[in-house]
């Protein structure tokens, strides 16, 4: 005796194509900030419309990963503070890293 399942094929296949995205996101990856905090996600978290605008308000210069990494991280944990609805560098990091996953399995 066999049941037969209206969808189960799509099922099956969406089922794949999630766990082929899932592997495509598992490890290390690269992502740029503006890729990482859109700005749909600074909008909507912050008080700026861009990635580029919150770092352009802060007291540092921010050109590239160097720059950044000079940062020190007490001072930049209070202007996140401040600036952000997160109280730390690594709470928005994780917030924007769950975003990131998160739209890269349903596109």
């Amino acid at each position: 005796m066999s049941v037969d399942i209206e969808g189960f094929e799509e099922l099956e296949d969406e089922i794949d194509r999630l766990q082929q995205r899932a592997g495509s996101v598992e490890g290390e990856n690269s992502v740029s900030f503006a890729e990482l905090f859109p700005e749909d996600f600074m909008q909507t978290y912050t008080e700026f419309e861009s990635i580029q605008a919150f770092f352009d308000a802060s007291p540092w210069t921010v050109d590239n990963e160097a720059d950044f990494e000079q940062i020190p991280e007490d001072a930049f944990d209070s202007y996140i503070d401040e600036h952000t609805g997160f109280n730390t560098w690594e709470a928005m990091l994780s917030a924007a890293a769950r975003e990131w996953i998160s739209r890269q399995l349903v596109e």
